[in-house]
């Protein structure tokens, strides 16, 4: 009777193993029909954030962690440490209320518009200053440094506008800055 509990057990764990490794394979050809597999976190979050890829996949980032889902599939990468990423939406006319930035679902109202993009520190002093697109999703994504505070300025045809951002906060979404 023993002998047959542990052929049991033994065909019942082998089982569990296979199933397990056959949905570790599934996630992995996931990933790699949408040719994800390869990427690290910074390629992944561009990769989302300036190309379409359909209904089927939907991304959202927060502050420490990226969240993918492929055809129902859910995945969850991590955001290091010493990186923090926004997306923000430079306006004129219209806008949407967002805190949690999807990079595969947000939507600007300034298509592919070069702007000038001056991104201070706590103290007011100039940290970068460079022109930048806004894409097909009318975001435009920085890569800060993780508790931290900073000043955006955003100049565009005229326009100008201020953002605050505080990078110990979890938001990752800027859709408030109206320009004047």
């Amino acid at each position: 009777m023993l002998k047959y509990v542990l052929i049991s057990l033994a065909v019942f764990g082998l089982l569990l193993l296979g199933t397990e490794i056959l949905g570790k394979q599934k996630e992995n050809n996931l990933l790699e029909a949408y040719e994800f597999n390869n990427l690290n976190i910074v390629e992944l979050i561009d990769t989302l954030e300036n190309d379409s890829h359909g209904s089927k996949v939907q991304a959202s980032i927060g502050s420490g962690a990226l969240d993918l889902n492929l055809e129902g599939q859910a995945f969850t990468f991590s955001i290091p440490n010493d990186f923090f990423y926004i997306s923000f939406a430079p306006y004129i006319n219209q806008t949407h209320e967002c805190y949690t930035h999807s990079l595969t679902g947000c939507q600007g109202e300034l298509i592919n518009k070069d702007m000038l993009v001056s991104i201070y520190d706590s103290e007011g002093n100039l940290l970068q200053e460079e022109t930048m697109n806004t894409g097909d999703d009318g975001f435009i994504g920085l890569y800060l440094d993780r508790f931290t505070q900073y000043k955006i300025r955003v100049s565009y045809q005229g326009l100008n506008s201020e953002i605050l951002v505080d990078t110990s906060r979890d938001q990752t979404c800027f859709t408030e800055e109206r320009l004047k």
